[in-house]
């Protein structure tokens, strides 16, 4: 009992004041704590809560294969695709490149060769030999067989060529590597179709969100409306005389429900047709003009202004709450991280 309940305690506790107090004291052995030393104990935790949640995966998915439950096959695909990615990260590079010596006595034979690999012409391709004793092909083959071809060329035309292959790390980032190819042609476009659904769904929530039942909802449903029209090409379009009869027509029902009077409404509407028009005619009918009314400008207010307020007070109430929560587990009020 004592090693699952006071030692945790005791560990959370040290750590979290020596990493509050590293913000406070102008020490370099603090800093280096908070900067470097806890930042890597972060990262170690964080390296095997992703191996749990790995597992668990494999776990459940495994589970599902084999009572066949609904939709089992998906299962087997994620499976497949999870080892796929372990292999092209840890075990198979797939990042062998040609490394070429003796360029300089061979610049006009090897240049050619060179061209068809990176896909450049030999104009592009000489600058690069000029000068230079050796050369990395910037080509990458998945196969070491697949280089044959290239790599008799070179051997033929008088320089000395060998097959090499990237650092590991080095082939995660690579240009044409097993793991590249799959986060490109793979994991890119899957994510693109996700955040394309996301979309239609945003859509469906947005049409049951702006549902208009009182003054709060009305304002979220048309600043909603302007910012979707003021982001995309229509809203430049849309002329700032329009939104100024909208307002006016908006203004005569306003003028309805609070007087409940015909002759009002008609004054308030006509009379702000008729100052609107005069405006306009005036001023010779801009579409930008005036700004405060035209939709890319009104949106940018909005998103601006407003909105950047809202997070900020979001954002402190986070940091509040975050603040308590470290406070109530350093003190060891909160013991839920101890499955308690």
């Amino acid at each position: 009992m004592f090693w699952k309940r006071q030692v945790p305690i005791a560990i959370v506790f040290i750590t979290g004041i020596l990493t509050l107090f590293g913000w406070f004291v102008d020490s370099p052995r603090f800093e280096g704590f908070v900067n470097d030393d806890a930042t890597q104990w972060y990262d170690i935790i964080a390296s095997f809560a992703i191996i749990l949640g790995a597992l668990n995966l494999l776990k459940l998915q495994f589970l599902k294969i084999v009572k066949q439950k609904k939709d089992w096959q998906y299962s087997i695909l994620a499976v497949v695709g999870f080892f796929f990615a372990i292999t092209a990260g840890f075990f198979w590079k797939g990042a062998n490149y040609i490394h070429i010596n003796n360029v300089t006595a061979n610049v006009s034979t090897v240049a050619p060769v060179i061209a068809e690999m990176e896909q450049k012409t030999i104009e592009q391709v000489l600058p690069l030999l000029e000068g230079a004793d050796t050369y990395d092909v910037g080509h990458i083959f998945i196969i070491k067989g697949s280089a044959k071809k290239y790599f008799d060329e070179l051997t033929a035309s008088g320089v000395n060529a060998e097959m090499k292959e990237k650092s590991w790390g080095e082939h995660l980032l690579e240009e044409g590597t097993v793991f590249n190819w799959l986060f490109k042609y793979l994991f890119t476009p899957m994510s693109a179709t996700m955040f394309a659904l996301l979309a239609f769904f945003v859509a469906s929530a947005s049409y049951r969100a702006f549902r208009i039942r009182n003054f709060e909802a009305t304002l979220l449903l048309l600043s909603g409306i302007i910012i979707m029209l003021g982001r995309v090409p229509l809203g430049s379009s849309i002329s700032a005389w329009f939104i100024a009869y909208i307002i006016v027509l908006s203004a005569g029902m306003g003028a309805n429900i609070i007087w409940k009077n015909r002759m009002t409404t008609f004054a308030v509407v006509t009379g702000g047709i008729l100052l609107v028009t005069i405006l306009g005619w005036i001023s010779g009918w801009p579409v930008d003009k005036p700004g405060f009314l035209y939709l890319p400008v009104l949106q940018e207010w909005i998103y601006t202004v407003p909105n950047i307020a809202g997070a900020r007070a979001i954002m402190i109430g986070i940091a509040l709450g975050m603040i308590g929560t470290s406070l109530r587990i350093i003190l060891g009020i909160e013991k839920s991280f101890m499955g308690e």
